[in-house]
Parts: structure tokens; C-alpha cells; sequence
């Protein structure tokens, strides 16, 4: 399945290749082209040169996995993702659509932001299995819970129980799903005392968090292989052959001559050599995304977090008795601090490896990115950077970096995103290097790299 996203002058599409269409899924293709299905994006079915392409509109729709970046899900959230979900599957046995094609990925589960409603793409074809899909999409939301909210920990953790087991059916599911809260019941005070250290630790279930990572990993396609492997055969066959044919013998043919033998591998050498380069050059590579996965016990992590804590507060006192002694030497706090002529970092650069310089610095301040992925947009709560302007989206552009390069990636805007006055598409990363322009819904920015003087 290759995906890729266009734009055009009113909408976004998540475009899909089809390399085959088969009878029932033209049916289902006819079906939803028929019939408005709410939460369903319908495949607008296009040949492209002989190609079959499938156009899924995503206009002023936001993926999950871009809205839960940096934000948490609390009970009244995931409770409506998973109700807004199982109405959506509903409606596809209701139409006698194959609900193994409804793609449940984080990054292409999509979120109307002015209704709040669920999407998700149909794609013919894609025939993967509806319950391995909803496991993988619980797991991603438990990584991502407010882990305060007991309400959200207790009801994702029970649809991901019933998801797991051996020949849980989908009633049993859907049931979890329209569940409502658990009210707590109440214990008798001599019973809540006894238990109530066991209480505690029972009302929350400790979950492993779920941290997956992305990373461009380059690769050489196996035609590279065969070639090389070809261009050995064939030096050994002209080495096999000057042999037989006794062309690297002396004039009498007794005997081998050394000359020709070292001049005929030192030939065939280079060529060879040669032809490696040229093969294995950097521009044959390929890249592909390896995902990891690794699971964090919270509990260790709130123990470092403890730890920490406590050193922070130490640092803090110490700093507090060096100012005191600091004023009753009538020194400065730098000297005491940090000794005499010591120089100070501005500290918020220092921490940060790159920032967009506006254009107009009298209406807009400079942006510092200070960690990564670095999100801008209006939504104020959920984002790195609130960028208050009308003509800019709720989750605008996003900032990352991965070896040391720095990329741009534009989160299905409205009014779009463009380096050097190149329009990026949507949810297409664009490398970005220092004394870029960067435009942002026409915000104009330039990108600089900390500590460059450029």
C-alpha cells in the first residue's frame, strides 16, 4: 500500500495506490458512493494512466495521532472515540461492507475539529483484521492517558482485557465500549480500614506504556545485489576463459606468463571496482520506517521522577545559600554562583538547536524550538508554540529532527505551509536548512540554526 497526500485549491486527500480491483470491492466502492455514511470517508475511485489511485477528502480533518501528540486523553475523550468507532463499524455491517477494510491506524484515524467527530478511510482491499486493529488502536490510547483520570485508566484498560482474550467476539466489545462510568461503591469504615493500603493499589491498574519510535533506515534495493553478484560471475568467466584459452600463456603455450596474468587482474580490477562504484552509489538507496516499540513501567518512571525531585530541591536550597552568603560578601549572584568572569549563556538558546525569525519581528516573536516533534498551531492547550492568527489551523506545522537534520512537515492545514515559496503537502516532511524561508498560512519566517552566524 503506498500512500501518499495531494492538495488542490479547496481540499486534501490521502491518496492510495490500488494495483487490482476485485468484483465485491467495486460493490463496496458503488455502495458508499451511493450513500453518506457519517464517519466514513468514501474512496473516490480514479485511473491515473492505467493506474488506479483512491482519493480519501481529509479537508479540516486532523489525524489522531497529530491531536494526541502532546496532549493526554481523559475518560470523556476516549469514550467518545471508541462510541464515535463502534457506530462507524456498526454502520459497516449495515451496509454489508467488509469491515476488515476500515483502516484504525493512529495516523489515519481522523477527528472532524469542528464537530469532534470520528473518520476513518474505507479502502477496498485492505483486508486487515478488524480485531488486531482495535487492539493495536486500544494500546496506542493507553500510551496515551491522563494517567490521573482513574475513570479513563479502568475503561481503556477493560476494553484492552476483553480485546485480548481467546474468542472475545465483538458484543463483548461493543458492550465495554457503551459502558458507562463504574460509580465507586461504598465500603464500611471498618472494612475501608483495614484495606485501604490494598484498595489503593488496586484501583488502578499498572499498565505498560506503549513508546513507539519512527526512524528512516536507508537500504539498497535487491536489484543492487544481483547486479553485483552478475558483474562477479563475468570476471570470473573472463578469468575461467583466458585460462582455457591459454591467452595469458607464454608464446610457446607451456606455461603461464606471470605479466599477463597480474596486467589481466589488475584490468579487470579496476573495472570492476568501478562498476561497484557506480552501483552502490548513495543515490541508489532507498529508505523505509522502522518502527520500535518498547513498553516503560510508570512506576519506575514516577520513581525517577521522585528522584529527580529531590534533587532539584537540594540544587534549589544550595543556590538559596549561596545568594544569602552572596549579599553578605556583596558579591553578585553569578561570581558566587559560578565564579569570577564566568560567562553566561542565555539559557533558553542554549537548550535549543534551531528557531523561525519572523519577517515582521514589530507583530510576531521569534519561535525557539527547544525539543522535537515541535508542533505550531492555535490550538492553544495542545500544542508547542500558540501561533494566535485566523488564517493559521489549530495543528498548522510540525518540527522534527532525525540525524541531525532538520525537517518540516505541514499538518493538513487550511492555508498551507511553503519553504522557498515551494508549497509542501500535506503530512510530507521537507528537509529545511539554515536561512530557509518558511511561510506559515503567509507568515513569513526564516529558519536559523542556534549558534550559526549566518
Amino acid at each position: 500500500m503506498e500512500i501518499t497526500y495531494k492538495k488542490d485549491l479547496h481540499n486534501s486527500y490521502l491518496v492510495v495506490t490500488s494495483y487490482e480491483e476485485k468484483a465485491d470491492e467495486a460493490y463496496c466502492v458503488k455502495m458508499l458512493g451511493a450513500n453518506a455514511v457519517v464517519g466514513i470517508i468514501k474512496p473516490d475511485r480514479r485511473i491515473i494512466d492505467g493506474q488506479l489511485y483512491y482519493y480519501f477528502d481529509i479537508t479540516s480533518k486532523q489525524s489522531l495521532d497529530v491531536i494526541y501528540n502532546k496532549g493526554t486523553i481523559n475518560y470523556e475523550k476516549a469514550k467518545s472515540l471508541y462510541m464515535d468507532l463502534l457506530d462507524i463499524i456498526t454502520k459497516a455491517y449495515e451496509y454489508l461492507l467488509n469491515e476488515n477494510d476500515l483502516i484504525l491506524d493512529p495516523e489515519h484515524v481522523y477527528i472532524e475539529l469542528s464537530t469532534n467527530q470520528v473518520y476513518v478511510p474505507y479502502l477496498p482491499g485492505y483486508n486487515k483484521k478488524l480485531k488486531n486493529q482495535i487492539t493495536s488502536l486500544i494500546e496506542y490510547t493507553m500510551n496515551k492517558l491522563e494517567y490521573k483520570d482513574k475513570e479513563a485508566v479502568l475503561y481503556v484498560y477493560n476494553l484492552h482485557s476483553i480485546s485480548k482474550e481467546e474468542g472475545a467476539s465483538f458484543n463483548n466489545l461493543s458492550e465495554a465500549i457503551r459502558k458507562d462510568k463504574q460509580e465507586s461503591k461504598v465500603i464500611p469504615e471498618p472494612v475501608l480500614k483495614e484495606h485501604r493500603e490494598q484498595s489503593a493499589i488496586k484501583q488502578i491498574p499498572i499498565m505498560m506504556e506503549k513508546i513507539s519510535d519512527d526512524k528512516e533506515q536507508y537500504y539498497y534495493p535487491l536489484k543492487i545485489y544481483i547486479y553485483t553478484g552478475i558483474c562477479i560471475l563475468i570476471a570470473i568467466f573472463i578469468i575461467i576463459f583466458c585460462f582455457l584459452s591459454k591467452i595469458i600463456y607464454t608464446s610457446l603455450g607451456n606455461r603461464i606468463d606471470y605479466a599477463k596474468l597480474t596486467f589481466l587482474i589488475i584490468i579487470l580490477g579496476c573495472i570492476l571496482a568501478y562498476l561497484m562504484k557506480v552501483i552502490w552509489d548513495k543515490r541508489n538507496r532507498l529508505t523505509r520506517i522502522i518502527q520500535t516499540d518498547k513498553y516503560i513501567d510508570p512506576r519506575y518512571e514516577e520513581d525517577n521522577l521522585k528522584e529527580n525531585y529531590e534533587m532539584d530541591n537540594k540544587s534549589t536550597n544550595r543556590i538559596k545559600d549561596l545568594k544569602t552568603d552572596a549579599l553578605n560578601n556583596n558579591k553578585s549572584d553569578e561570581e558566587m554562583i559560578y565564579g569570577p568572569q564566568t560567562v553566561l549563556l542565555n539559557s533558553k538558546e542554549a537548550a535549543i538547536g534551531c528557531c523561525l525569525e519572523p519577517e515582521r519581528e514589530d507583530v510576531y516573536e521569534t519561535i525557539y524550538v527547544h525539543e522535537f516533534p515541535f508542533v505550531i498551531g492555535k490550538q492553544e492547550n495542545n500544542v508547542d508554540y500558540f501561533l494566535n492568527n485566523q488564517v493559521v489551523s489549530r495543528y498548522h506545522v510540525k518540527i522534527s529532527k532525525e540525524d541531525n537534520k532538520y525537517y518540516i512537515t505541514d499538518l493538513n492545514s487550511t492555508n498551507g505551509t511553503s519553504i522557498n515559496d515551494i508549497k509542501l503537502f500535506c503530512y510530507q516532511r521537507h528537509e529545511v536548512s539554515q536561512g530557509d524561508k518558511v511561510d506559515i498560512a503567509g507568515i513569513k519566517y526564516k529558519f536559523r540554526l542556534l549558534g550559526s552566524d549566518t
